[in-house]
């Protein structure tokens, strides 16, 4: 891959503060669907997929050696026909927590973050990634600023950038409230050159509860039956035919996550497809996997 930093790493480095905490309003599931869609962008830039104003199609789909893009690009391939943006969202948006500790490794891999006492913190102390070669890579928020800042036509990574900032209510983490009114026009002008970041809004906006539920003495079908139905509702999914297989009742894998329902009590759950296993929902940087 050309850049250092993908932009799903970008936005997950605006997400967390100088000692790699991540900040509360992204420990939730709209976080998810914000990294579900810069994953897509990324792969726009990288031609792997085309879109329009509505639909996505596959473009060049070879692999680019990076473990959460080339798991994408096997969903792609294996789908092999033009989608909604947003369904596209709402599916990766399921696998979300799975996304972000493939961020995080990467993060860690590149040498950007590093693990103590399992918690992760930035490799230099500065907010500076490490050098590349002969350069110095800029800090995300310092490049974005600046691009606000002057009249310089965007570059398409930084325009994506402020798309998704703009389309997901995050100008917060780069802006001041003054600044954000300040730069307003500029700021709009520049996010609706992106159709996947405008996008982001309506999926987000579908949003009324937390994810997370405190059920009773249930049994584990009407559980997830629940989980399912709230998560039809917040990713904006109307057919169930387009449930992941795990969700997605009458196929075996919807029978193995019955079987984890069951083991643990509840349906805060998720499956990761590359590794088969599922886990229970959490937020936190690292999650155990039980391999089913």
């Amino acid at each position: 891959m050309k850049n250092f930093l993908t932009i799903p790493e970008e936005i997950y480095l605006l997400s967390i503060d100088e000692n790699g905490n991540q900040h509360l309003n992204f420990r939730n599931e709209s976080f998810d669907i914000i990294i579900a869609s810069s994953i897509l962008m990324e792969m726009l830039l990288l031609h792997i997929i085309d879109s329009d104003e509505k639909y996505i199609f596959p473009d060049k789909t070879d692999k680019v050696n990076d473990p959460l893009i080339d798991g994408v690009i096997d969903q792609i391939v294996e789908y092999n026909n033009s989608r909604r943006i947003e369904d596209w969202i709402s599916t990766l948006s399921f696998q979300g927590q799975h996304f972000r500790d493939e961020i995080i490794t990467s993060l860690v891999r590149k040498e950007v973050l590093k693990i103590e006492n399992e918690q992760v913190f930035w490799f230099f102390s500065k907010r500076k990634y490490p050098m590349v070669g002969d350069e110095q890579l800029e800090e995300v928020q310092s490049r974005i600023r600046n691009l606000i800042f002057s009249s310089d036509l965007p570059g398409e990574r930084d325009m994506v950038i402020v798309s998704i900032l703009k389309n997901s209510n995050l100008l917060g983490t780069v802006f001041t409230k003054e600044e954000i009114e300040k730069y307003d026009k500029r700021i709009s002008q520049i996010a609706k050159m992106d159709f996947i970041g405008q996008s982001i809004a309506p999926v987000i906006a579908a949003y009324d509860m937390p994810f997370a539920s405190i059920f009773r003495k249930k049994t584990a079908e009407e559980m997830l039956e629940e989980h399912t139905a709230e998560l039809m509702k917040k990713f904006r999914i109307t057919n169930e035919n387009n449930l992941p297989a795990w969700l997605r009742k009458g196929t075996d894998q919807y029978e193995k996550t019955l079987e984890f329902v069951r083991e643990k009590g509840h349906a805060d759950i998720t499956f990761n497809p590359k590794t088969k296993s599922y886990s229970e929902l959490n937020f936190s940087y690292y999650n155990t996997g039980s391999g089913v």
